[in-house]
């Protein structure tokens, strides 16, 4: 019966037309963006479960030790002005004049991208945190603290959500050496912010992974729904355009 089910809805004239419409392209970028969320969903729920359980405690207090030991006490101040990069109150700011830019360049989409990114990381983010509720790391006093909870980091979240988007809608529009130096600055500073939380002690390495993971999964889910809507609009341009004739 499911399989009669399924033949007649691959058979339908509205899937047919859908499929026909769909570029090789979006076809690509969804079936990325699929393997990529499996993908997500997985390293994120298997993190998750091993901090939960506890099994993440030695790992996470054995690196912020290591850091703690290897690294010199003179980059506290630069560690401080590279953490800030990731509070609200200095993302917000750089979010409206980006997108500002971004309306005055003519470059709707991006401006659009850019705001569901930053949102939907930090609005994920902040319900992740009041779920899981897991406390601050204890293992050194940097002399520096933080609020609220620690998994998964907020600034890990951010950071991708916003330079990281930052990031690709610029390079997009580059060519060449210019294209590949935002994407190496970008990369360095996603991951500057995240070691940062980790220098200053604020954050177990699980939390700063947690959150880079967080920030991909919502960003290609975007991806996938804006992909799907632009056939499913152009399929319903076609059939208006058929039906005027």
């Amino acid at each position: 019966m499911f399989r009669k089910l399924l033949e007649t809805i691959l058979e339908s004239q509205t899937v047919k037309k859908l499929s026909d419409r769909l570029t090789v392209a979006a076809a690509v970028w969804l079936a990325v963006t699929l393997a990529f969320s499996v993908f997500v969903v997985w390293a994120f729920a298997g993190l998750t479960e091993e901090v939960l359980e506890g099994d993440s405690r030695r790992f996470d207090r054995a690196v912020l030790l290591w850091i703690h030991t290897h690294f010199p006490a003179w980059l506290g101040g630069p560690m401080r002005l590279v953490t800030a990069l990731g509070y609200y109150d200095v993302v917000l700011p750089l979010l409206a004049a980006a997108i500002l830019f971004f309306y005055l360049k003519g470059w709707r989409l991006s401006a659009t991208l850019l705001l569901i990114s930053t949102a939907g990381s930090i609005v994920l983010t902040t319900v992740l945190k009041a779920v899981f509720q897991r406390s601050r790391p204890e293992v050194f006093d940097s002399g520096y603290t933080a609020s609220f909870y620690s998994f998964p980091s907020g600034h890990a979240t951010v950071a991708v959500g916003f330079y990281g988007m930052l990031t690709i809608l610029i390079a997009y529009r580059l060519k060449g050496v210019a294209r590949w130096a935002v994407v190496a600055a970008g990369v360095l500073l996603v991951l500057l912010i995240g070691f940062s939380r980790l220098y200053l002690g604020v954050h177990y390495p699980t939390d700063i992974l947690a959150g880079y993971l967080a920030a991909p999964l919502w960003v290609v889910s975007v991806g996938a729904v804006y992909v799907m809507w632009l056939s499913i609009r152009g399929l319903r341009n076609a059939e208006f355009r058929r039906g005027s004739r």
